[in-house]
C-alpha cells in the first residue's frame, strides 16, 4: 500500500482505529522507539528493518520490542512535492487489526477486507455505521460472508447515490428528505461530483427510495383492516425503508397501540438506537410485528400485553431526525403491508 502521509492521517481520523493508531503514535514519538537497523543510508525504495520498542538487528526478538516488520523508504510520490512510505500493515498493527485491511477512497469512503470469524454486524458496530448501510451499500452481499470479500464502508450511517445529469445538491436532498449542509459535510468535492454524472455520493442519514422498497412490500399480506393509525398528526404516507411511514405531529403527542400486543422490546434511554432513537416494538397474536420510533418517552415495559388503541409513547425527535422540531412517528410493520402508505 502506497499513500501520502498527509492522505493516511486524514482518513485513518474517520475510523474507529484512531486512538489505537494515535497510541502507536505517542509511543513511537517518545524516546528513540524506532532505530533502522544500524547507520545503513538507504535508497528510495530499499527495505529497512525496524522494530517498536527496542533495538533491532543483532539483538533477539525480545529485546526488539512489541512490533517487527519491514519499510520501504521513498521520496517521491505521483502526486508532486509529497514524501510517503510503504509498509506492510499487517506486519505493523497485526493481521487482525481492522486498519491492515483498510483501503481509503475518499472522504472518509473506504474499502474493508473481511477477516476471519467478522460477521456483518461486528463490522458495523467498529465502524459505528448500522448494519442496514452495510447491506444498502454492498448489494451483492448475502448472508454469509467469507474472509478476502471486499466491502464498502461508509462513514456515516446512509446511503450512496449515483449522481444523475441536471442532479444538484437541493434536488437530492429533497428526494431523500436530508439537510443538504450534511451532504457537504460528507462529500468535500460535491460540486465536482454533481458535474460528473455516475460519480457516487455519501447521502448522510439517509434511506433508499424506490421501487425496491415497493416491490418488497407489495408482495406482503394486506391486512388493511388490522391496525389503526398509531397517531392524529400529518400522515405523510410515503413508504420508505423498514416497510415504514412518517406521521408528523408536535412532540408529546400521544402514540398509540396500532394492534393488540404484547411489548416485545423497547428503549426509552435516548440511544442512538441505529437512527431509531427511543422506540417500542409490539408483537401481534397474527405474528406481525409493529415499531415507533423517535419517541420521547414510553409508557410501557417488555413484557405488557396492550389493546389496540391504548396510549404506549409520545411523540418525540429522538435518533435520527430531520426538519425544523424533527417531531414524528416513525412507523414500521413487519409481516404485513404498512396500510398506511398511500403514496
Amino acid at each position: 500500500m502506497m499513500l501520502p502521509i498527509n492522505t493516511i492521517l486524514r482518513y485513518v481520523r474517520n475510523t474507529a482505529s484512531f486512538w489505537p493508531l494515535l497510541l502507536i503514535m505517542a509511543v513511537f514519538g517518545i524516546g528513540q522507539f524506532v532505530r533502522l537497523e544500524s547507520e545503513t543510508v538507504y535508497n528510495e525504495g530499499q527495505a529497512a528493518d525496524f522494530g517498536f520498542g527496542g533495538p533491532v538487528g543483532d539483538s533477539s526478538e525480545q529485546d526488539a520490542g512489541f512490533f517487527l516488520g519491514s519499510a520501504s523508504i521513498g521520496t517521491t510520490n505521483e502526486q508532486e512535492g509529497e514524501s510517503y512510505f510503504v509498509f506492510d500493515g499487517a506486519l505493523i498493527l497485526g493481521n487482525s487489526h481492522p486498519l491492515s485491511n483498510l483501503i481509503p477512497i475518499r472522504d472518509g469512503l473506504q474499502k474493508y477486507r473481511v477477516q476471519e470469524g467478522d460477521s456483518l454486524s461486528e463490522i458495523a458496530a467498529r465502524f459505528g455505521i448500522s448494519t442496514q448501510t452495510l447491506k444498502w451499500a454492498n448489494p451483492d452481499l448475502g448472508f454469509v460472508i467469507n474472509p478476502g470479500d471486499e466491502i464498502t464502508i461508509l462513514p456515516v450511517t446512509g446511503v450512496l447515490y449515483p449522481t444523475k445529469e441536471g442532479d444538484t445538491l437541493e434536488s437530492i436532498a429533497g428526494r431523500y428528505q436530508i439537510d443538504p449542509e450534511t451532504i457537504k459535510d460528507y462529500n468535500l468535492g460535491f460540486q465536482k461530483i454533481l458535474d460528473t454524472p455516475g460519480e457516487i455520493l455519501v447521502l448522510p442519514y439517509a434511506k433508499p427510495i424506490g421501487s425496491n422498497v415497493l416491490s418488497v412490500s407489495s408482495n406482503l399480506p394486506n391486512l388493511i383492516s388490522y391496525f389503526v393509525l398509531p397517531a392524529s398528526g400529518w400522515n405523510w404516507g410515503i413508504l420508505h425503508e423498514s416497510n415504514a411511514v412518517d406521521i408528523a405531529d408536535q412532540c408529546g403527542k400521544p402514540i398509540y397501540a396500532s394492534a393488540d400486543g404484547l411489548v416485545i422490546e423497547e428503549s426509552d434511554e435516548g440511544y442512538w438506537n441505529q437512527g431509531y432513537g427511543n422506540y417500542v416494538i409490539l408483537e401481534h397474536p397474527n405474528g406481525t410485528r409493529t415499531r415507533y420510533s423517535h419517541t420521547s418517552e414510553n409508557l410501557v415495559g417488555v413484557g405488557d400485553y396492550v389493546s389496540q388503541g391504548d396510549h404506549i409513547a409520545l411523540i418525540g425527535n429522538t435518533g435520527n431526525t430531520h426538519g425544523p422540531t424533527g417531531c414524528h412517528l416513525h412507523f414500521e410493520v413487519h409481516g404485513a403491508r404498512n396500510p398506511f402508505a398511500v403514496r
